[in-house]
């Protein structure tokens, strides 16, 4: 029986064999030794899974377990190794062979060659992947296929391409149905093209814009190629793609260029009005970039590459010492810095220039500056003809003054000392005579004291003029105050090329005082500090004013400057009446100020800074509403030591 199904199963044609119950081969046959080129002796048992492919065998094992426990016909696929060592696609089919009371005594199969079909099932599965991987693509790029038959007005659209048309999926494509919804103004150039690839077979490349069932428009770009000729027809493949975006974008930067070079051209316009020119300066480089404003400021012609040489070259010489300290200390510590020169141009022409730059913060590597160089010559020769102009004002004010003062003195004074003499002139007449007129001289001598009287009133009343009241009571914003005399200032600050800083305090009390007076404090600090700078040539003028508390009862105010300041004789004389260090001074400027601030309960001292220069220092009461005189509610300034 045995010897009977082997031979049977030798004869029959393909790759057939038997298996135990517990599923090992016991018999394979000739077309399957054949094949795989295993002898019956490799392949019994478990010998036939070496034939398997490595990656398809677990699954072959796993499932052939399976049936063998389910005791059912089953099948699973795998690749099979020929005897030439290639592989193909098996369908590895086993059907049990039972007893009459249903036990499986043996397994029979067969092994089906699915080679073909299995490629075919790839190859389908690969055009189908492929197709949902164009069609991803196509919407990432916004791109569009199409096929035209377009004499016979036959095409065929992808996915993309309806959406970008906004067209139903699947419906029917017309040359007409494109042209509806063409822009008007790109109609007539879309019709010339498209008639001229039409009729001539000639690939079409066109731009055109559409307007969509939903009112967009849009960009389009289409570029097609002639594929084939059916009947001789042209028949294109081509792609279209939305380019909305990038057409937007574009016409943004053509517009973004365009506002750029109007704003150019206003910032040009309005430096020429302004007489501001600006630059970068890069120290390290050595590299200085101008604008058009600040070459004819320099009166450099625009071919020239500005040099920072150059620049020092034109620095009046008075003010280069203080030009190259303040840029060696931007090249070694990166400071801005804000200051006042002239330069002297090719022609000789003397200008007053006022710069300011700030550091770009982009930078961080080394010290990059932004600035701006202003021509300030004419409002700055204006503000000293007017300084010179107030000067003289003032000089013969104070002329007219005391001539009218002197006048009304000499009036004043000249009747009774006239009545005097001439009393006592008297006096001496009846004294002399024989008998003497004593009675008459003791009525002249009466009237002698009289005109004395009357010239001691006119003496009191003069000394009355002149007496020190005491100051109004009232609230002071000591910075407010501070800042409405140095904006008094300014302009004769900027004409000594002094540099202003302020460092007020926040949310300072207010003080006690007469604001006026005060501020007559203020501004003799201000303009002595001014002047003590006027000789300074090899470091900025830098003058500073602060205000701060000093301690709980007072504030402060000081004015610091960088000029030569002041030796120890000079300490102990500072605020003595006709004590100066001015050439041209009076020495009662500072004698004056402390008056006002002791009256006001306050102190006024001086000292000599770390640096170059000196400190000069008031403080005065916080504001007491209930103190009814500025000193009454303080000791005597004097025995608590002002300076």
């Amino acid at each position: 029986m045995e010897i009977q199904l082997t031979r049977l199963l030798d004869a029959i044609p393909g790759l057939v064999w038997t298996a135990s119950p517990d599923g090992q081969a016991e018999h394979l046959g000739t077309g399957w030794l054949d094949y795989t080129g295993l002898s019956l002796e490799q392949a019994v048992g478990a010998g036939w899974r070496a034939a398997v492919h490595p990656e398809d065998r677990p699954g072959l094992i796993d499932a052939w377990a399976a049936i063998i426990a389910s005791g059912r016909p089953g099948e699973a696929e795998a690749r099979l190794r020929r005897f030439d060592g290639s592989y193909r696609w098996f369908l590895f089919r086993a059907n049990p062979m039972r007893e009459p009371s249903g036990k499986v005594v043996r397994w029979c199969g067969m092994n089906f060659d699915i080679e073909d079909r299995v490629r075919a099932e790839n190859a389908e599965a690969e055009l189908e992947q492929a197709n949902r991987y164009l069609a991803h693509a196509q919407r990432q790029t916004r791109t569009g296929s199409f096929t035209a038959d377009v004499l016979a007005d036959e095409h065929i659209w992808s996915d993309e391409l309806y959406r970008i048309f906004e067209f139903a999926p699947g419906s029917r494509i017309s040359v007409q149905g494109v042209r509806a919804i063409l822009h008007p103004e790109d109609l007539q150039s879309f019709d010339a093209k498209f008639a001229q690839s039409a009729s001539l077979g000639t690939d079409f490349e066109h731009g055109f814009r559409i307007v969509t069932p939903s009112s967009a428009v849009k960009h389009l770009y289409c570029i097609a190629r002639v594929i084939e000729r059916t009947d001789g027809r042209p028949i294109f493949l081509g792609a279209i793609q939305d380019v909305t975006d990038g057409a937007r974008a574009q016409e943004a930067l053509r517009s973004s260029e365009a506002d750029l070079r109007r704003a150019n051209r206003y910032l040009k316009s309005a430096q020429r009005l302004s007489r501001t020119g600006s630059f970068t300066w890069d120290p390290e480089r050595n590299e200085l970039d101008w604008s058009d404003e600040t070459y004819r400021i320099f009166e450099v012609d625009l071919a020239d590459k500005p040099q920072p040489q150059r620049v020092f070259e034109a620095i009046h010489p008075h003010d280069l010492p203080r030009f190259e300290a303040t840029h060696r200390r931007a090249r070694e510590t990166g400071e801005e810095w804000e200051h006042f020169y002239r330069i002297v141009t090719s022609r000789g022409v003397v200008k007053h220039l006022h710069s300011i730059t700030e550091r770009l913060r982009e930078i961080s590597d080394r010290p990059v500056f932004i600035g701006a160089v202003q021509d300030v010559t004419e409002s700055t020769l204006a503000a000293e003809a007017l300084n010179r102009a107030r000067d003289e004002l003032a000089r013969v004010s104070r002329v007219l003054t005391l001539s009218a003062l002197t006048a009304s003195i000499a009036h004043e004074v000249s009747q009774p000392l006239s009545g005097i003499i001439t009393n006592a002139n008297t006096c001496l007449r009846m004294l002399a005579a024989n008998p003497p007129n004593v009675e008459g001289a003791r009525e002249t001598a009466r009237r002698t004291i009289r005109d004395g009287s009357r010239a001691s009133e006119v003496i009191k009343r003069l000394r009355a003029l002149f007496r020190k009241k005491d100051p109004a009571v009232e609230r002071v914003d000591l910075n407010e105050a501070a800042q409405e005399v140095i904006a008094m200032s300014q302009g004769r600050l900027q004409a000594n090329g002094v540099i202003l800083r302020t460092e007020l305090a926040d949310d300072l009390p207010h003080a006690r005082g007469d604001r006026v007076q005060l501020q007559q404090v203020i501004l003799n600090l201000i303009q002595n500090a001014s002047d003590a700078m006027s000789s300074v040539e090899d470091r900025p003028r830098q003058m500073t004013v602060r205000t701060e508390r000093d301690g709980r009862e007072d504030v402060r105010l000081t004015v610091q400057d960088a000029g030569s300041g002041f030796g120890i004789e000079a300490a102990q004389r500072l605020f003595d009446a006709f004590y100066t260090t001015k050439s041209d001074g009076m020495g009662i400027g500072l004698a004056v100020s402390r008056s006002i601030v002791e009256r006001h309960g306050g102190r006024m001292w001086a000292r000599v800074n770390e640096g170059p220069g000196a400190s000069f220092s008031f403080s005065v009461p916080l504001y007491n509403q209930n103190a009814s005189a500025v000193g009454s509610a303080r000791p005597n300034a004097a025995d608590r030591g002002s300076t």
